[in-house]
């Protein structure tokens, strides 16, 4: 048997148990079906558009700890299952403040949801910052809806958002190569990215940072701050943002970012960078 088949046969029976549990868990006018592929299943309900739920991350998680196959299944469509009876209900922003958050997402996510009308403000030429109202397994975007329908303006929204930001804790992980250090903030709360709005924690690393400070936000469950002590630490945090890009469930940009005097702005870099200097102060 070759290794594509083994491969197409693991695929086929995690989504054969995920199919399964599903069966279980859902609302009852809810079925899980094979999807168009070995990596995804589809939802369907009677006059609803069916959704495909994408099975990689579950696949990736069990690849590398078969020992706990059935528990990373269960917890897997568990939530899958909780996010389909949540999404049946209206969420409601009164009495919920200590459960909003800011979010980012390229700007051209706003252009894909057209239709939708979230609550949004600017941030960078590459990010734009929406809020979430924190649910049992996950999080829905905020409407202007939602937010006329509870009397809330949009400043007021932020502030608590970025207030609730600043409360989650976490230590990154650090690692160094050669004279540059990259620290991860990679949680599973689904803030990670957000962590970049939060002026104290920016402010206090960028005490620590001898060289440039540079910072990505390549997805929503990561942001990465580099020590740079010259221009090859920039070059390596452009390639380190570029391939978490390609990684994570929910992108947002693989251009990374220099933080200057409180503020990011995106930079892109050649090619193996010739100049080795260490950049002025």
């Amino acid at each position: 048997m070759t290794q594509k088949n083994e491969q197409q046969i693991f695929q086929q029976r995690i989504q054969q148990l995920v199919i399964e549990r599903l069966a279980q868990k859902l609302p009852s006018d809810w079925r899980a079906l094979v999807g168009k592929v070995d990596t995804e299943i589809a939802l369907a309900s009677p006059g609803r558009e069916d959704m495909a739920i994408q099975l990689a991350p579950l696949l990736a998680k069990v690849e590398g700890n078969e020992t706990e196959e059935e528990a990373l299944v269960f917890a897997f469509a568990d939530r899958v299952a909780v996010a389909v009876r949540e999404a049946g209900s209206k969420p409601h922003l009164m009495g919920q403040e200590e459960k909003l958050y800011p979010v980012l997402r390229h700007p051209s996510f706003l252009k894909e949801k057209a239709s939708q009308s979230f609550v949004h403000r600017k941030h960078t030429a590459e990010t734009v910052v929406l809020y979430a109202l924190e649910l049992e397994a996950g999080y829905t975007l905020i409407t202007e809806d939602m937010l006329t329908e509870a009397g809330m303006s949009a400043e007021r929204l932020h502030t608590y958002a970025v207030e609730n930001l600043t409360r989650l804790g976490g230590e990154p992980r650090r690692d160094q190569v050669g004279d540059h250090v990259f620290y991860f903030y990679a949680f599973s709360d689904s803030y990670s990215a957000s962590r970049v709005l939060n002026t104290e924690l920016m402010t206090d690393m960028a005490s620590r940072i001898n060289g440039k400070m540079g910072v990505a936000v390549p997805h929503q469950d990561v942001l990465i701050i580099a020590d740079m002590a010259d221009a090859k630490g920039a070059y390596m945090l452009a390639q380190i943002a570029v391939d978490f890009s390609m990684r994570g469930d929910v992108p947002i940009t693989s251009l990374p970012f220099m933080y200057v005097e409180g503020e990011i702005e995106p930079y892109m870099v050649m090619r193996n960078p010739k100049q080795r200097h260490r950049p002025t102060e």
